[in-house]
């Protein structure tokens, strides 16, 4: 049976920084800004030098092999960026760097909740610590040493309930003016290579 769960806190602050604790120690995973304007940024914390990106196959919230993959090699990082006047979203390089990827899609304004990526993060005992608290982040077992998964979602802002991802350790909401954003940090027992990926097309679908 599929478990369903309240919304019982939404975070107000416009820029957050999320991770985990593990093993005595702090991992950064991302940064996300929610802009006043509607504009969504998600800042991924390991995507530096040669990435990988593009569409993937999710089925039971493990990674399959990708539809379509392309590498690129990146100096300051990357970050996905969601714009609601364009009604398109960007992969696109830090600190003013050029475009990578789009996909254009009619999303705004959010009339139903769906998905706009997923994140795996390199097994934990090959992450690199970071040298001071993550604000925002979940205790995890050090007996759990493979890849977490993290699944950003987007959802109108008047939902009052949702169906938590299977395996879901911590799920952060934040807010823009008009839609509600889930981000879902879960256990997928592989150990994988750092990945950014989202859905196929233009359909939106969660």
């Amino acid at each position: 049976m599929v478990k369903i769960e309240k919304i019982v806190k939404k975070h107000s602050k416009r820029k957050v920084r999320l991770g985990i604790n593990w093993n005595s120690g702090w991992i950064d995973f991302c940064s996300v800004d929610f802009k006043t304007d509607g504009t969504f940024i998600f800042i991924s914390k390991f995507h530096t030098g040669n990435i990988e990106f593009g569409n993937a196959e999710i089925k039971d919230n493990s990674f399959h092999n990708q539809e379509k993959d392309n590498s690129i090699n990146i100096k300051n990082g990357c970050h996905i960026s969601l714009h609601p006047k364009k009604q398109i979203m960007h992969l696109k390089e830090n600190y003013l760097g050029k475009i990578i990827d789009k996909r254009e899609i009619n999303w705004f304004p959010v009339t139903k909740p769906f998905n706009l990526l997923y994140l795996f993060s390199p097994p934990l005992d090959q992450c690199i610590f970071s040298k001071k608290p993550t604000p925002f982040f979940s205790p995890i077992s050090t007996n759990y040493k493979d890849s977490i998964q993290v699944k950003v979602d987007i959802f109108p802002k008047d939902t009052k309930v949702h169906y938590p991802v299977v395996n879901s350790i911590w799920i952060f909401w934040g807010f823009c003016p008009n839609y509600l954003v889930r981000i879902s940090f879960n256990f997928i027992n592989q150990r994988v290579q750092a990945l950014i990926y989202w859905p196929l097309g233009s359909e939106l679908i969660l």
